[in-house]
């Protein structure tokens, strides 16, 4: 038992019903819907693949490919409507998408965005609901009813190329365009509300924006930024509806209902587009469904009403005329109605059909070609094609026609009075076919056209007619539900199957004649046996209505009213395998003589060709040897004379053109060889003048190089100094940006933190949700665990039921097969003894049939040389007209050369004694001309580079003096702020020296009192209230601080404004010196012109050029010059600017010599930190954080020290003096700075030792207070550096 398996091999056909049918996948690939399938054919290698239609479904209705030509979305017609979306590289479904709240049962448009997301569908009536998903996660985004009525109907819907959120619809008095917002499609505003509703058919988009629509009266409405921008009517002589439009990169074209496309092309005009040209296909006025244009733009595709692709070379369009044949068939041309036969022979590769559009057609399923196709007057309703493919009959509405299939044509040679014959099959031998004639087989010898025999017996229309493998029986089918066998050798029926609930459409028998195979209007199959239905099985949802048995008798195969194809399994199970190929209703069905291939044809005019794949019936075949496919073709005699006299006309005039051709082939290359001689001499001269100037350029070359190679080196150097400056500029704002990134790092850092402590808390939520849906699904899965179990406990139990009934069913079948055994018999010994008088016949007629086969053999060989002979003869025909139509060609120029040639030799010759002449003369001129144009090209070429040269040169310098110019700014402003701050630094020092040469004497009348302590400390008192008389503030540093931030914005923001204002004036700079150059150029470009107008006078003179030039400008020479002398004025410029920038650079250094420590400011800053502003707005010290000092600590400490001094000899302890002189300074921050000890009084008189340490240590400790914490004090020894302990005297 086998059950063979299906595989889509090629279609010829297409469905045109549905929206855009037609894509582009790339330049040589077309997607378009075929019966039930979606093709995928590839141009260049004529292999299609295909997309299966899905179960249960009905038909196609709208087809759409991604932007990005990765995906297509495929509609289908059922009962809620269905979209798959297929994968175009694996050819897999990625996802099946469905409206269930919609009415409608199908989509008539479907669209994606732009970036591939979103999938857009259009229902049909009666709610015509517009549906957007994002069809990836089949996840619903929005939907709304696009039409006002359920008699309004929606042609098209579709994306923006660019905006995924705007979309148009158009229908008949409907146009829309929508805004999707937030899963919300609101209706946009438009300017054709205010106009009177009109049909549009169809629409595309050309830009963001702009939408052309077209209308049933031939009228383009173009609509940009929802605004009627144009208006184009259609001219007066066309009254035809745009039914298809599309656009393309120089304007638009247009489909219309009477087979012509109009091609509107851009233009600046009120109407934006003007029509340019019309083009109309031959023969084929029908309405144009659909148009597509490829990638590139070359090639433009257009589906008509009549189930036929053309394609239209665009790039040519410009160039062609309109009543020339400009269309071509995509592929062939295929069938435009309903196919009602196929068939196929044994001999040839080839399979015939014909149908209700008066064709005839013959297919080669191995090249996949259209072969032969031919009109009639009539329609055909059947076909049979014979074994040989030599003969064809078919059924037409009037007669029945047997025909001769010849080289290129299909030829009728007799007619039979069968009016619309519904069913005829030729014999397996060809000998011999039956026609259908009402309920009449009428049986034919095919050579004769004899009628051997009528088989009447049914009394409903035949609808099936089937031979047996041996020929001597027919088992025919009606819709009287009938199934007879019919004996041939004497036309009488000999078996019979009659069912009256059934009407019959297609029947079929086994090889051996023994059992047939019936189908008909009650949805089963039956096996008949003995004239009694042995089994049956039914196929739900669908009535079958053809049936197929292959010729090894091991296969079976139905089809549907609905296009699906069954393979059942055989011999005959309920077990079946179903595959999707038609539309509609299949009409026939036949397979080829080897089992490899089945055809089906169908009332959507398609023709499928289907590889059957089965183990056993391969292996079984291999066995046989298969003979080839016959070359041989039909020629009648008077088509092979005619042919044979023009092959001798053609041989009798090549033979003419060949002797013709040597004797001219002789001529030219005598000729060629006094060329070739006069070139070679010409070509010796020219080489050896080019030698000599690629040496003179080489010389040349060489000082060149070694010009520029030290103008590089100087360049390197001053680009390396420049360098070093930049860096150093750059180091500082390097070390301003790395102290703000590591701020920005501890920013980072802390944000860091906070994202840890949400994203936990974060995580424990989300564990929690987790944990309680796990809970609620196990729950739920329980459920289900037991509901399972009790499905489960009742199958066991149908089981069991099922066990019995089987158990009594074939107990009684074995007792009917008893008693049918019993029956058979004796009928059994009845056809032995009949077996045994019909044995003897058949030896008699075997002897007869073997020698007609060796006659017809013979016949067949006879035909195959002639055959062979005829192609070799066409080959050498084609071959001859060819070069007789180019050998023709040529005569005729030659013809006209010749004598052209013969009047201009004898003027040649006289013109060449003269020539001769003046050939010296002209040589030596020639000399000199050469002699003085290569040096003036030479020079030109010089100045070229040169000119070149120092164009990049002043391209240099102009960013070398930018640099400079920035830097001397940068300069200025500094030196401009260390002169302000050195004012401001001599005002404090001279304020500073006045108030401490005052305590100065104030603190020497203060040690008068050195040895009484009551009156010293009067003194000390009354010199702390002179010199500090208002208290240190705390308050006052954030105020200080705040000064010195606002004193810093000023300053910065000063600055930007000064860089703006240096920003602008180095533009204008800039564009003074961009306008210099440009003049200068033009002065260039000028003196080359002259040069070169030079060039040709002298060519043509052979005059000197002058100095001077008629308009008195230099010549090359002299702006050379001039170009040098700017070179040098140049240089001097610089050297200047940089001697300016040494004598400042000098100058800055001896400023920030004077004081390194202070920053630069352009104005004055405020008090240094360290003072407070006293009443007489002196400055005072204080410490860092804005506390005094503690003079009476000090006090005590000056007496303690001036008593040391008198017994410092004695060994007295200098370390506690210094620290008790050094707690008098606070705050401990202050004190931390006095690292180093004052002098020593080892050396010192006792009388001088205390006055002497007093004064420095005093000085030392208001130098301490005086400066801020960020500058380094000054050492007690460098307030007087010239005087030492030993021999300092007291102020």
């Amino acid at each position: 038992m086998s059950m063979a398996a299906l595989l889509h091999r090629h279609l010829f056909g297409i469905k045109v019903d549905g929206r855009e049918p037609i894509w582009y996948i790339d330049d040589q690939t077309v997607l378009y819907p075929a019966g039930h399938n979606t093709v995928i054919f590839n141009l260049e290698q004529r292999i299609q693949r295909f997309l299966p239609g899905t179960d249960k479904t009905e038909e196609i209705t709208a087809i759409a490919v991604s932007p990005n030509k990765k995906f297509v979305a495929v509609a289908e017609k059922s009962d809620k409507g269905v979209i798959t979306v297929f994968d175009l590289h694996s050819l897999k479904r990625r996802r099946l998408l469905t409206a269930t709240d919609s009415l409608s049962k199908e989509f008539v448009s479907l669209a994606f965005s732009p970036d591939s997301k979103l999938l857009m569908a259009q229902g049909g009536a009666p709610d015509w609901a517009l549906t957007i998903w994002t069809w990836e996660k089949a996840k619903f985004v929005a939907t709304t009813k696009t039409a006002a009525s359920p008699n309004s109907i929606i042609y098209q819907c579709s994306f923006c190329p660019t905006d995924s959120n705007l979309i148009c619809v158009t229908g008949n008095g409907v146009f829309k365009q929508l805004k999707l917002l937030d899963s919300n499609l609101k209706v946009l505003p438009n300017a054709l509300n205010k106009r009177e509703p009109q049909n549009y058919l169809c629409h595309t988009w050309l830009s963001d924006e702009r939408v052309v629509l077209g209308t049933d009266t031939g009228d383009l409405l173009v609509v940009d930024s929802l605004e009627l921008k144009a208006f184009i009517p259609r001219p007066p002589s066309d009254s035809n509806s745009i039914e298809a439009i599309v656009g393309f990169s120089k304007g638009i074209v247009t489909g219309s209902d009477d087979g012509s496309i109009a091609i509107y092309d851009k233009s600046d005009e009120k109407e934006l587009y003007k029509r340019s040209k019309v083009f109309r296909i031959d023969n084929n006025a029908v309405k144009i469904r659909h148009l597509a244009v490829s990638h590139t733009e070359e090639q433009l595709v257009m589906a008509t009403d009549n189930n036929q692709l053309y394609s239209f070379n665009l790039t040519n369009a410009d160039i062609m005329k309109p009543d020339e044949t400009n269309f071509d068939f995509l592929a062939t041309s295929f069938h435009s109605g309903q196919i009602t036969g196929v068939d196929t022979c044994v001999r040839k590769p080839l399979v015939a059909t014909c149908g209700l559009d008066k064709s005839v057609r013959m297919w080669n399923y191995v090249d996949k070609t259209l072969e032969l196709t031919k009109y009639f007057n009539e329609e055909a309703h059947s076909l049979a094609l014979h074994p040989s493919g030599l003969h064809l009959l078919v059924g037409f509405s009037d007669k029945m026609r047997l025909l001769n299939v010849v080289m290129d044509d299909m030829r009728p040679f007799k007619e039979f009075a069968i009016k619309a014959c519904r069913e005829c099959k030729f014999s397996h031998g060809g000998h011999m076919f039956a026609a259908v004639n009402g309920n009449t087989i009428n049986v034919f010898a095919t050579y004769t056209c004899e009628n051997l025999g009528n088989l009447r017996g049914h009394n409903g229309k035949v609808r099936s007619v089937c031979w047996s493998a041996d020929d001597t029986k027919i088992v025919s089918c009606g819709m009287d539900g009938a199934v007879y066998e019919w004996n041939l050798k004497d036309f009488k029926r000999v078996g019979e199957s009659v069912l009256k609930s059934c009407n019959y459409t297609c029947a079929v028998c086994t090889p051996d004649g023994k059992t047939s195979f019936a189908v008909g209007s009650d949805k089963k199959i039956k096996e008949i046996t003995d004239s009694n239905i042995v089994k049956e099985y039914d196929l739900p949802g669908a009535v079958l209505c053809q049936v197929v048995l292959s010729h090894s008798g091991r296969m079976l195969f139905t089809a549907t009213d609905t296009g699906s194809v069954q393979s059942w399994k055989f011999p005959l199970t309920n077990e079946v395998q179903d595959y999707q190929c038609h539309s509609r209703a299949v009409a026939r069905m036949c397979m080829t003589y080897d089992d490899s291939h089945l055809f089906t044809v169908g009332e959507d005019g398609c023709l499928l060709m289907l590889d059957v794949r089965d183990k056993e019936i391969r292996a079984a075949k291999r066995d046989k040897e298969l003979l080839p496919f016959s070359e041989e073709i039909l020629v009648t005699k008077s088509d092979l004379e005619e042919k044979t006299a023009l092959t001798t006309d053609l041989k009798l005039k090549v033979d003419e053109l060949q002797l013709h051709n040597d004797y001219q082939l002789r001529l030219k290359d005598m000729n060629h060889q006094d060329k070739i001689k006069e070139l070679s001499d010409k070509l010796t001269a020219e080489v050896e003048a080019e030698k000599a100037r690629h040496e003179a350029l080489l010389a040349e070359k060489n000082d060149m190089e070694m010009e520029y190679e030290e103008r590089i080196k100087n360049m390197e150097e001053r680009h390396l100094l420049s360098s070093q400056q930049m860096e150093a500029q750059y180091q500082h704002k390097i070390m301003a940006e790395v102290e703000r990134y590591q701020q920005l790092l501890e920013e980072k850092e802390l944000l860091n933190e906070r994202w840890d402590e949400q994203n936990s808390l974060l995580v424990e939520s989300h564990e929690r949700l987790v944990q309680e849906l796990t809970d609620e699904y196990e729950y739920k899965l329980q459920e289900e665990q037991l509901a399972l179990q009790r499905v489960r406990d009742e199958k066991d139990d149908l089981l069991r039921e099922l066990e019995e009934t089987r158990r009594q069913v074939e107990e009684d079948a074995d007792q009917e097969i008893e008693e049918l055994k019993d029956k058979y018999e004796v009928k059994l010994s009845a056809e032995r003894e009949q077996h045994l008088r019909l044995k003897g016949e058949n030896g008699i007629m075997r002897k007869k049939f073997h020698a007609q086969l060796k006659e017809i053999e013979d016949g067949k060989d006879d035909n195959k040389q002639l055959v062979a002979r005829q192609k070799e003869l066409y080959h050498q025909i084609s071959m001859l007209e060819k070069e007789i139509a180019g050998l023709k060609k040529e005569i005729r120029e030659r013809d006209e050369t010749i004598g052209d040639k013969e009047k201009r030799i004898y003027d040649l010759k006289k013109k060449n004694q003269e020539l001769e002449k003046f050939k010296f003369v002209l040589d030596y001129k020639i000399k000199e001309l050469k002699k003085q144009i290569e040096p003036r090209e030479l020079e030109i070429a010089d100045m070229k580079h040169q000119i070149k040269e120092m164009d990049q040169e002043l391209e240099r310098y102009h960013k070398t003096n930018s640099n400079l110019e920035l830097t001397i700014s940068d300069n200025k402003l500094k030196l401009e702020g260390q002169q302000q701050e050195i004012l401001n630094q001599r005002a404090k020092c001279n304020d500073m020296a006045n108030r401490l040469k005052r305590y100065h004497n104030d603190l020497h009348a203060v040690i008068q009192y050195i040895t009484e302590p009551k009156q010293l400390k009067e003194a000390v008192k009354a010199l702390y209230q002179k010199h500090v008389q208002e208290p240190p503030q705390g308050a006052q540093v954030e105020q200080d601080i705040q000064k010195e931030y606002n004193r810093q914005r000023d300053y910065l923001e000063k600055t930007v404004e000064s860089l703006k204002r240096k920003l602008s004036k180095d533009m204008d700079l800039h564009k003074t010196d961009s306008t210099r150059i440009m003049h200068e150029n033009v002065a260039l470009i000028k003196e080359i012109n002259e040069l070169r107008r030079e060039i040709k006078a002298l060519k043509q003179g052979g005059m000197r050029p002058a100095a001077v030039n008629a308009n008195g400008k230099e010549t090359p020479a002299s702006g050379r010059a001039s170009s040098s002398r700017m070179g040098v004025d140049q240089s001097k410029e610089i050297d200047m600017q940089r001697e300016e920038i040494r004598r400042l650079r000098n100058r800055v250094d001896e400023l920030e010599g004077i004081d390194r420590t202070r920053p630069t400011s352009r104005e004055r800053l405020p008090p240094m930190e360290g003072f407070v502003e006293g009443a007489d707005n002196g400055p005072r010290p204080r410490s860092s954080s804005g506390e005094g000092c503690d003079f009476s600590v000090l006090k005590k400490s000056l007496y303690m020290w001036g008593r040391a001094g008198c017994v410092q000899r004695s060994g007295g302890p200098e370390s506690t003096l210094v620290e008790q002189l050094t707690a008098a300074v606070q705050p401990p921050s202050l004190r931390s700075r006095m690292h180093r000890k004052p002098p020593t009084l080892s050396a010192c008189a006792p009388g001088q030792a205390a006055v002497v340490m007093l004064m420095k240590y005093s000085e030392f400790l208001i130098d301490v207070a005086a400066f801020p914490a960020s500058l380094s004090p000054r050492d007690p020894a460098h307030i007087c550096p010239s005087a030492t302990p030993r021999t300092a005297q007291p102020p």
